[in-house]
């Protein structure tokens, strides 16, 4: 058997014990007598020599009181090291599982007390740094190495280290979320040990026994593990939440420096004509470097190809890979140089970028950019920006391809498989692609370089434009985007242009004109129903075709107050033409069916119909449909076309009676007297079926296994549905019929047996 660690005997020494009268409680030992949880009652508190100690309450600002549970704990584990897990199951009566559960448990609390112990040390550092920093009164610009006047380059600088600053800042906010939400949890796990512990409690205090107080006890050291881990957390939310205050302080200070700084820059022309021409000089370089290169890549070129056709000439095996070899290592040499000739040509543009660059910052710095273009000027930054991106990723993707391949080439060099006449051919072949590699790095710092002074340059644009008023801005964009935008032509037909600003304003007449008709056509209608006494079909059908008048008369006068003639539509003749002809025909036709429905009448809204195999009450008449709502509470919306060409059903045309009936079967043997007396009897119960004329039951036909009955009543549409009255009568008959003692029929059939040596029929019934 193991052995189990130093820490097992501890737990187990703790928790045998088997509680006689008078015996000290063995819980004591394990809690060290610490005070109980807030609202529960200690010892000491009660005088009561047999009341059960509370959970240790772990502290957060106590370091020797941690220290001394710590030490606690470590001398019962020394005490008693010698027991094995199944010794101590088998002692206490417990499994091994529940062994090496107890001992995770302890080891977590072993853990944790150090971490507490620490925490609270590093606490008192933080928040005296923080003091510290809080308390410091000097000028932010006393903390400056050079003095005033300062060029860009040094501007810059402070630039970089602000937003590295802001990048900490956000980093400190998303701890402190995360450390916030690690303490709710932690919280949450805490209450739900503390019922844990009570629940044991309580079930120790019903019966005192060897397992019960092992499970109080498991219960007591969960609780403490849960409240560690929780004041942990505490502590890792504060270090966060203090973190994120050192940082705020810093970029406040970092910030004046910048503004500091930016006030004092020297932005004079003999300043911006130095960085100009250092700035020529470098360009000067690189155009100086390229008839070099191509005469380099030339050589290269015509090397490679020898190379090529050297290898292409091998027949010897054993020769073959000193001329593969060599012509790698020459083609490498040619893909560096044309590499390089890329690469030159790419920064002599980032450098010319870079001088416009320039050009902008000293414009903006002596106030000669006109603040209300900035942000175009913003937008092309970012446009470039992001072009700056995409060539780095491309630039990233060769370097990747040749760091592989040079991780190869060392690979052979330092394998003892490689033979020694290849290794100068391997080292000339590194040697290219190293060069290639250095070449994708240098021109990478210089994309990175450009990129980040791009994106500090946009940075103090928008500063700048913070400070430009709210008119500025509107009349720079009005100036700049709308008026341009409103002028756009839409479309043109018949010699006439249809610009956005006309359509805008059409379109703005026909929206509220439609809203405003909408209103007044809904009180002339009801003002003209009234008078002639229109039915609630009428008045509506006359609201909408009246309706549908204005909205044409609001259509062609909002084209006449702004100007735009008809024959601008012209362009839609066809297209309207062929969607009548292929799309329309339908809609036509269904709106003819309304036309003829309204004169017609042959229902109104609120009569029951049927038709095409829906039934229900009429709720709407539309021009191009009628809805129905079905007698299961559905809205079906039926075309006119369909009510006409179809064979319709109105129930409710004359009245709003409705007949309805009921199938039912009873055994053989069941009286049809008793059978109707029942059903009538549930019929008269109902109130909604009529009275008059009165239900009556039919006795329709002797069916193969049943009698078979109809009831029949009537229902006023209007008040009740047939369909929820008929479900009613059913679950009235199937309920009387089981108190009266009359059985329903169920299918049954006959089954005839016949055998061989004789004739034998045999009758049965079997359920179906």
């Amino acid at each position: 058997m193991k052995k189990i660690f130093p820490f097992a005997a501890a737990l187990l020494f703790a928790c045998a014990f088997v509680r006689p009268a008078g015996a000290v409680d063995a819980l004591s030992v394990v809690t060290g007598g610490a005070e109980p949880a807030e609202g529960v009652a200690s010892a000491d508190q009660t005088a009561a020599k047999d009341e059960i100690p509370q959970p240790y309450v772990p502290s957060a600002a106590d370091a020797e009181a941690c220290n001394k549970r710590l030490a606690e704990v470590e001398r019962l584990f020394a005490e008693w090291e010698h027991l094995t897990t199944d010794e101590a199951a088998a002692r206490f009566g417990v499994t091994a599982e529940d062994v090496t559960r107890r001992i995770e448990t302890l080891t977590l609390l072993k853990n944790a007390y150090p971490r507490i112990i620490n925490a609270i040390s590093r606490k008192k550092q933080d928040d005296a740094d923080l003091a510290r920093q809080k308390g410091d009164t000097s000028s932010p610009e006393l903390s400056l190495n050079d003095k005033p006047p300062y060029k860009l380059s040094y501007y810059d600088s402070y630039i970089g280290n602000l937003d590295d600053i802001r990048k900490q800042i956000d980093d400190a906010k998303e701890s402190l979320a995360r450390f916030d939400s690690y303490a709710a949890a932690s919280q949450k796990l805490v209450e739900e040990r503390e019922a844990s512990w009570r629940l044991a409690r309580d079930n120790y205090q019903k019966d005192q026994n060897q397992k019960t107080s092992w499970q109080l006890q498991g219960a007591a050291y969960l609780l403490e593990s849960a409240r560690t881990q929780l004041i942990l957390d505490g502590f890792e939310k504060e270090r966060a939440a203090t973190a994120l205050a050192k940082y705020e302080l810093q970029y406040q200070r970092r910030g004046y420096l910048q503004k500091y700084i930016r006030e004092n820059l020297d932005l004079s022309a003999e300043g911006f004509a130095a960085q100009i021409a250092a700035l020529n000089a470098e360009i000067k370089k690189l155009e100086d470097s390229r008839p070099a290169l191509n005469r380099q890549l030339k050589q290269a070129e015509a090397a490679a190809e020898t190379a090529e056709m050297r290898y292409a000439a091998v027949a010897d095996d054993k020769d073959k890979g000193a001329a593969q070899l060599e012509m790698s290592y020459r083609t490498a040499e040619r893909d560096r140089y044309r590499l390089q000739l890329e690469q030159l040509q790419e920064t002599l543009v980032l450098y010319a970028e870079r001088k416009r660059l320039w050009t902008l910052r000293y414009d903006l710095g002596r106030g000669a950019v006109d603040e209300t273009t900035i942000p175009a000027v913003v937008k092309n930054m970012n446009a470039e920006i992001k072009t700056l991106e995409n060539n780095l990723l491309d630039v990233q993707k060769d370097l990747l391809s040749l760091q592989s391949r040079q991780s190869a080439i060392s690979k052979m060099l330092d394998s003892e498989m490689t033979e020694a006449k290849y290794l100068p051919g391997l080292k000339k072949y590194s040697s290219a692609v190293q060069a290639s590699i250095d070449s994708c790095l240098s021109y990478t710092a210089a994309v990175i370089s450009l990129s980040a002074q791009e994106r500090a340059f946009v940075g103090e644009l928008q500063e700048t434009y913070k400070t430009v008023s709210t008119f500025d801005k509107i009349h720079a964009f009005w100036k700049t985007h709308a008026a341009t935008l409103l002028n756009t032509e839409l479309w043109q037909s018949g010699g006439y242009a249809v610009r956005l600003k006309e359509f805008l304003i059409a379109l703005a007449i026909i929206v509220f004109g439609t809203w405003g008709a909408r209103k007044l056509v809904h009180m002339f209608s009801w003002v003209v129903g009234k008078y002639f006494k229109f039915d609630e079909t009428s008045r509506r059908t006359f609201d909408r075709f009246v309706f549908y008048l204005a909205g044409i008369a609001i259509f062609l006068t909002a084209l006449h107050i702004v100007g735009i003639p008809l024959t601008a539509f012209a362009f839609l003749g066809g297209a309207v033409a062929i969607a009548i002809g292929f799309g329309a025909q339908n809609m036509f036709k269904n709106l003819m069916g309304g036309i003829l429905l309204t004169l017609n009448r042959p229902f109104r809204i609120g009569d029951v119909i049927e038709v095409a195999g829906v039934s229900g009450t009429v709720t709407d008449l539309g021009v191009r449909s009628t809805l129905i709502r079905t007698f299961d509470e559905k809205e079906v919306v039926v075309p006119n076309s369909q009510l006409l060409d179809n064979q319709l059903i109105n129930w409710s045309l004359s009245d709003a009676l409705l007949r309805v009936s009921v199938d039912f079967g009873v055994e053989y043997g069941t009286p049809a007297k008793k059978v109707k007396d029942v059903v009538l009897r549930i019929a008269d119960a109902n109130p909604k079926i009529l009275k008059n004329p009165a239900p009556w039951v039919y006795f329709a036909d002797f069916g193969d296994s049943e009698l078979n009955f109809s009831l029949y009543f009537w229902v006023n549409q209007k008040i009740a549905s047939g369909m929820k009255v008929s479900s009613e009568l059913r679950e009235a008959i199937q309920e009387v019929f089981a108190q009266e003692g009359l059985r329903m029929a169920y299918p049954h059939m006959d089954v005839s047996i016949s055998s061989a040596g004789e004739k034998q029929r045999t009758s049965q019934s079997q359920n179906l």
